[in-house]
Parts: C-alpha cells; structure tokens; sequence
C-alpha cells in the first residue's frame, strides 16, 4: 500500500485528524498547485480544470476541518 492509498484510507476513517500537511502532500501528489494563497485560505487547481479552496488550520487548531476533508475526498474519488 502505497503512502498515498494509506492518507486517502486515513481520511476516510478519521476526517478530524489529518493536518494540514498531510493533505497539502497529497494534493501535490495528485497533481494539484497552489495558485492563490490569502491568509488562511490555500486555492488548488489542477489541469483538468479542479478547483479546490481549503483554510489552513491556524492558532491553537492543528487539524483541518472534517468538512474541507469531505471536499477533498470528493474531488479525489477514484
């Protein structure tokens, strides 16, 4: 099982736990860029024309949000 299949299994199982650079590794595995970043929020777009925007946990939060977790996993089924 290869790192990305353990991450994708990761966030189905737990959604609340994944941190913000877990889930920036695997957008930037499935072949996504960062094309605008203002404060908190990261835009990641992909040549297929997917777009996703997430929040980047900050202050005393560590995890990102079991919702913004969902997106992603929506945009990424296989």
């Amino acid at each position: 099982m290869s790192r990305r299949d353990k991450l994708i299994e990761k966030m189905r199982r737990t959604p609340a736990d994944i941190r913000f650079a877990e889930v920036n590794a695997l957008l930037r595995c499935e072949g996504f860029v960062v094309f605008n970043a203002r404060g908190s929020h990261r835009t990641y777009h992909r040549a297929d024309n997917k777009v996703l925007t997430l929040v980047r946990p900050h202050g005393s939060r560590k995890t990102c949000s079991a919702r913004d977790i969902g997106k992603l996993l929506e945009i990424l089924e296989l």
